[in-house]
């Protein structure tokens, strides 16, 4: 039995995480993805935080396995005659360049449409229409303007930024979600979509409970939050250390060998139909 994307051809002219991330998952999904890289440097992250000489790092080969790839510049008369050809072969075009490389390069959205309709031409990009649509954005940015640094951090601390890379990963996954419905509306409409996600948009799209208890704030404090009752609600969702903020007591807890293991932790949370039996484990029935 084949994958769910065998057929389907992707021209991936993506770079770093964001893009490749999301290239990758349409690869293991079945897709031909074909990664165009800039000659005589490649994608940069080929040579960032490499462990090994002369080998592609680690961060390169774990966003980028399952792709085929070549050397292109499409900014010369013989790059933009290649290019146009994969255009006018491949299903889509993925890019997360800055706001208006690839129309700067010669290739707007209605010049794509007219070499090949059926293309659908997904990107990444920092901002959505607005003031700020034509800034870069990287991880940690995207953390902050779009609401998890805010909320994330010890109590009456700075705001942090989470390990997780839901800035750049995080934007590559939503990025496949609009591709596979681009795909599919193509077999009814039989033409191509331009598709855009971004990275603010995509972060705050994954604090919705954050964003819930946002709303709640406007009628009274937080209960479940360790603030209450004795401390004070500003006008924003306060950060609350390792609460669980779904109603249910949770926290970080010591495990045994805590005084040599810095990791000898678990997150223990006391949902009401198991706090008996909690209750029990601990000593205190």
């Amino acid at each position: 039995m084949g994958k769910a994307l065998d057929g389907v051809r992707i021209l991936d002219m993506t770079h770093v995480q964001s893009g490749p991330t999301c290239t990758q998952i349409l690869a293991w999904f079945g897709a031909d993805v074909i990664k165009v890289e800039r000659p005589g440097e490649g994608d940069p992250t080929r040579g960032q935080l490499r462990d090994k000489p002369g080998v592609d790092s680690l961060y390169f080969t774990m966003l980028n396995s399952n792709k085929r790839g070549i050397t292109l510049n499409p900014k010369t008369e013989a790059g933009k005659k290649i290019f146009t050809k994969l255009i006018e072969t491949c299903d889509v075009m993925v890019e997360n360049f800055a706001p208006g490389a690839i129309d700067r390069m010669g290739f707007p959205w209605e010049k794509i449409q007219q070499i090949n309709p059926r293309m659908i031409y997904a990107s990444v990009k920092g901002f959505g229409p607005g003031p700020f649509e034509d800034c870069k954005v990287y991880e940690n940015v995207a953390q902050c303007t779009g609401g998890a640094a805010s909320t994330t951090g010890e109590m009456d601390s700075v705001p942090l930024v989470t390990g997780a890379q839901i800035g750049d990963s995080g934007t590559g996954i939503h990025l496949v979600a609009g591709i596979l419905a681009a795909l599919l509306h193509r077999e009814k409409s039989g033409r191509g979509q331009r598709v855009t996600v971004a990275m603010q948009d995509a972060v705050l799209n994954l604090c919705r409970v954050k964003l819930r208890d946002q709303q709640r704030l406007a009628h009274g404090p937080l209960k479940e939050y360790p603030q209450y009752p004795n401390g004070e609600f500003g006008d924003a969702v306060p950060r609350a250390g390792n609460a669980s903020g779904g109603g249910h007591p949770g926290w970080i807890v010591k495990c045994k060998g805590w005084e040599t293991d810095p990791d000898a932790y678990i997150y223990v949370i006391a949902q009401l139909q198991a706090f008996p039996e909690l209750a029990k484990v601990i000593g205190h029935p």
